[in-house]
């Protein structure tokens, strides 16, 4: 799965040009962040401009069945679990991790995109320049998905994150973007878009439903960060009992070690270097991996804020389509 000799050999896919073409179109194309038609309806949750601009070329992407997906809400974890599940299907190998090249080419976005009409660089190309095995990344609902996905009968990873930690990493993270998408900074502000479903990868408990529903099928696999972080070595035992790939104590620990938050912080071909390298991102405002500690959130939300995030998450926990889901993921859905 995304061995490091399946990549292509001759290096068109390149992360730090993918970013460099973001940016630049960034300069002339920018659009504010909850405003001028940054959000569009795919499937039954929100993507973000211009990853929306490859969504007509999605029934052109084929994908197979060995093929991995690994899917979640923004900044619920995706670098983590993109690790944890490289390490697992290269036997867990470190050397996966701080060989080149960086882990967003080994395990690739699919819903990049760039520029209007433009021929690329687009993750679904890009991915369809590796040969299966190959792992990869997305930020849509499960109807969102190009239909070949289901079609293939490929595996899919979907991972949970605690909604409240998941916005103060989305909001550090429009920050170290202010001045490119033009945020206005204010923490406010994008508690009102998430309460009101007006938000990246929102409404968000339509986003999880979409996955909870076929929490049964056997090719989904849904786990959490709160489980990732509390018992490391029992989430990737189960993660790699769900990828056939059965792993030994000393293996598990050395996945568990490789792709803690703390080590994958300090290597510089995980920690998303490449952004902040090409200015796509600015470290000085926030770090990519800034933090990842369970419960962070309470260092930034005030008592009204708080409350008011749990009203909304008590709201749509009732939703009967929902059950057994705070039950199975308590920690993850705790109200306090």
């Amino acid at each position: 799965m995304a061995a490091l000799d399946n990549l292509p050999s001759d290096r068109k896919y390149n992360i730090k040009n993918q970013l460099a073409g973001l940016v630049e179109h960034a300069k002339t194309n920018k659009r504010s962040v909850g405003k001028d038609g940054f959000l569009s309806r795919h499937g039954s949750c929100f993507t973000i401009y211009p990853m929306s601009l490859a969504v007509p070329d999605f029934e052109k992407f084929q994908a197979h069945p060995d093929d991995l997906v690994i899917c979640g809400i923004a900044k619920s974890g995706a670098s983590r679990f993109c690790a944890l599940i490289g390490m697992i299907m290269q036997d867990a190998d470190p050397d996966y991790l701080y060989r080149e090249p960086d882990l967003q080419e080994k395990v690739p976005w699919l819903d990049f995109c760039t520029a209007v009409n433009a021929e690329g660089p687009r993750g679904i190309e890009q991915i369809s320049l590796i040969a299966p095995p190959r792992a990869y990344w997305t930020r849509y609902a499960f109807d969102g998905l190009p239909s070949s996905i289901h079609q293939s009968g490929a595996k899919i990873v979907y991972h949970l994150r605690h909604p409240k930690d998941t916005l103060i990493t989305l909001y550090h993270h429009y920050l170290a973007r202010k001045e490119r998408m033009s945020f206005s900074g204010e923490l406010e502000e994008m508690i009102q878009w998430l309460v009101s479903d007006n938000i990246y990868c929102g409404p968000w408990f339509d986003h999880i439903l979409s996955y909870w529903n076929h929490r049964n099928d056997p090719n989904v696999f849904i786990c959490s960060y709160e489980d990732v972080s509390r018992d490391p070595k029992k989430a990737i035992k189960d993660l790699a009992t769900f990828l056939n790939k059965p792993l030994t104590e000393q293996q598990v620990e050395t996945v568990a070690y490789h792709t803690h938050f703390d080590q994958m912080r300090i290597n510089s071909l995980a920690n998303h270097e490449s952004n902040n390298s090409v200015g796509e991102f600015d470290f000085e405002a926030a770090k990519f991996m800034r933090s990842g500690k369970v419960g962070g959130w309470k260092k930034h939300l005030s008592h009204d804020q708080n409350s008011r995030i749990n009203a909304w998450m008590e709201k749509n926990m009732q939703r009967p389509e929902l059950a057994g889901l705070a039950e199975r993921f308590s920690e993850t859905f705790k109200i306090e």
